[in-house]
């Protein structure tokens, strides 16, 4: 090797000449992985590349995973949905396996607002009450193959055997049964004087019960009369049912022993039958599978207070 300056002889790799001192421009010794003729630069771009293309499977992987995580919630949900809806009936009321029982919270206090004498006459008008109640028409006015006769409170079916009473709204607020008083009057007297404060009566199943046990004041000699044993029965209920929606839609009986009383109702969104034997003070629930027990309903002590209130309210003879 020689000096670029003066020519001298130097060493190879040496940085300034022995001779005359000038600095040698030596190039750097070329890397050892290099490639002679081989530019590497060029090598970084695919593996940028890569890097982006493993993050974008992640990130569609991940995405896919979600999905279908969503999809089956999803299908999981609406299985459950399906499964409650079809089981609402019995998420509602239990009727299979719950004896019902309601009374609780509906102690009513009505005996607290009569005298002792008021109510011993009421015991006594009750234990002379003829309590048959029978909502049979008296030779209704109909071919016994399906026709409906309509009358003042109800609508009669008669096919066969099957009697099918339907109240037609003929009995409501405004209806004077006799002594020219309506039934919202008595009702409000019932609300005011009769059930403790905060309490009323269920005026739209009320009305439903007496329609189909009266049907029509020109049918029954005895209208009158079953007057005040039919609206102590429809009392008695509508008070134990006091804060249960019910609504009667129709009633049925056997027309050779109308005693079972076979109420079609709907209550809490539910359709089913009560079946009621006023004689015997016995219901039943869930289509008469299910016995109804109530502490008061039909005993005596509070169906004297009906009789009471009918008489203070509309001055019958039943307590005279």
């Amino acid at each position: 090797m020689h000096c670029t300056n003066c020519g001298a002889p130097i060493k190879d790799g040496a940085k300034f000449c022995a001779a005359c001192g000038a600095p040698q421009n030596a190039a750097p010794n070329p890397p050892q992985n290099a490639t002679p003729g081989v530019n590497a630069a060029p090598n970084a771009a695919p593996k940028k590349k890569k890097t982006w293309l493993i993050v974008l499977l992640i990130v569609l992987g991940a995405v896919t995973t979600i999905a279908i995580i969503i999809g089956i919630l999803v299908f999981a949900l609406r299985r459950a949905a399906e499964k409650i809806e079809g089981n609402f009936d019995d998420l509602e009321y239990e009727y299979d396996d719950y004896e019902y029982d309601f009374n609780d919270d509906s102690d009513m206090n009505a005996l607290d607002g009569y005298d002792q004498g008021s109510m011993d006459e009421a015991l006594d008008a009750l234990d002379n009450l003829d309590l048959d109640i029978d909502s049979e028409p008296d030779e209704p006015a109909m071919e016994p193959n399906g026709d409906v006769t309509m009358y003042s409170y109800a609508d009669v079916t008669r096919d066969g055997n099957l009697i099918t009473v339907t109240p037609n709204g003929g009995l409501n607020g405004s209806t004077k049964l006799y002594n020219g008083k309506d039934l919202d009057g008595f009702l409000d007297y019932v609300d005011s004087d009769v059930l403790e404060e905060g309490r009323k009566i269920n005026r739209e199943f009320f009305y439903g019960l007496l329609a189909t046990m009266l049907v029509d004041k020109d049918l029954n000699p005895d209208f009158v009369d079953d007057i005040e044993k039919n609206m102590m029965m429809a009392l008695a209920m509508a008070n134990n049912f006091h804060d249960m929606p019910v609504t009667v839609n129709s009633c049925d009986l056997d027309a050779n022993n109308a005693v079972d009383y076979h109420f079609n109702v709907t209550a809490y969104g539910k359709d089913d039958t009560w079946i009621v034997d006023f004689n015997k003070r016995t219901m039943f629930m869930n289509n008469g599978s299910t016995e109804y027990h109530s502490n008061y309903m039909f005993e005596d002590e509070y169906l004297a207070v009906w009789l009471v209130a009918i008489d203070e309210y509309y001055g019958s003879n039943s307590l005279r």
